[in-house]
């Protein structure tokens, strides 16, 4: 059963949305100011924007903070300049409980060398009280990497990385070993993201296992309207190191990962509180069922706001 299905009556989120957009570390000083004059950021957005000293980071966080706005208002009547955002303990993002309720949207986001990466679920307008103290009803974590060449993965492996995860990355051919180091780290990432919790919560509390993956191919529909396959792995399997968890005794986890191009990655983690739904129809369905990916050129979303 689709995922979206066994949740609709009680759970109704209807799809989910990967966005991803090209940013332009070398923005011109118009370009720049261009995207500050649509007075979108709020006060203390552009505030934030401007302390960062790299011309090319503060580029970055100018076009992440527009693109996030243009894609939220793609799935409301909102408009872009009106979204307003609340951050958790660890900073992270979400709609501001006005919003939230306005809309019942759900959103994620990374970036990583020249791709932002924008998680959004819509249709999630319900007030769901939840034992589970420090996340809400809904949970979901997106990450983009990068693989580097020169990143030395050996002692990060022995390091964040459970047993479990570098007995079976070792097992791999050596020259396939990189390409699951960065698999892993994107998965881990999306969940820790999910969880909201930051490096407070350990690396090596959790497990990725990709011994059930199946490659499959999504559409990941293009600027111009054109569209290409890039490889899916689902499912990838999430455990945990204390069985007593919340996280592993509460909530259904569901994990996919993709790759954008050969030097990017990227994962999606979901999860649904198992009080809330049918956790055997859960785990028996996929994100991908109602899973959307769009790449977007950040000029056409400021354009079309």
């Amino acid at each position: 059963m689709p995922i979206h299905a066994a949740v609709n009556s009680l759970y109704p989120f209807t799809k989910s949305y990967i966005y991803f957009v090209s940013l332009n570390a070398q923005l011109s000083a118009a370009d720049f100011d261009k995207g500050l004059a649509l007075a979108w950021l709020s006060p203390d957005e552009a505030a934030k924007v401007a302390r960062y000293k790299s011309p090319s980071a503060r580029n970055n966080a100018l076009q992440v903070r527009l693109a996030l706005r243009a894609i939220l208002s793609r799935h409301s009547a909102v408009n872009p300049a009106q979204w307003q955002f609340t951050y958790g303990e660890k900073g992270k993002p979400a709609l501001s409980q006005e919003w939230f309720a306005k809309t019942g949207l759900y959103f994620n986001l990374s970036h990583s060398g020249q791709w932002l990466m924008i998680g959004v679920i819509t249709g999630t307008k319900c007030n769901l009280s939840t034992n589970f103290q420090g996340l809400d009803e809904l949970f979901v974590g997106v990450d983009i990497e990068r693989e580097r060449s020169s990143t030395d993965i050996v002692p990060i492996l022995h390091h964040y990385f459970t047993q479990a995860e570098t007995d079976a990355l070792l097992q791999l051919p050596i020259e396939l070993q990189r390409q699951r180091f960065f698999d892993l780290w994107a998965v881990k990432e999306s969940y820790i993201k999910a969880r909201g919790l930051g490096l407070a919560l350990s690396l090596k509390s959790f497990s990725v296992d990709f011994s059930a993956t199946v490659l499959s191919n999504a559409t990941l529909k293009l600027p111009d309207n054109s569209s290409k396959m890039i490889p899916m792995f689902e499912p990838v399997k999430l455990s945990f190191s204390d069985a007593n968890d919340p996280a592993a005794t509460d909530v259904t986890w569901q994990t996919l990962m993709g790759r954008l191009n050969e030097g990017y990655r990227f994962s999606m983690t979901l999860g649904i509180p198992r009080r809330v739904c049918n956790s055997t129809d859960l785990q028996s369905g996929s994100i991908s069922n109602t899973l959307t990916c769009v790449q977007l050129e950040l000029g056409d979303l400021l354009n079309n706001k």
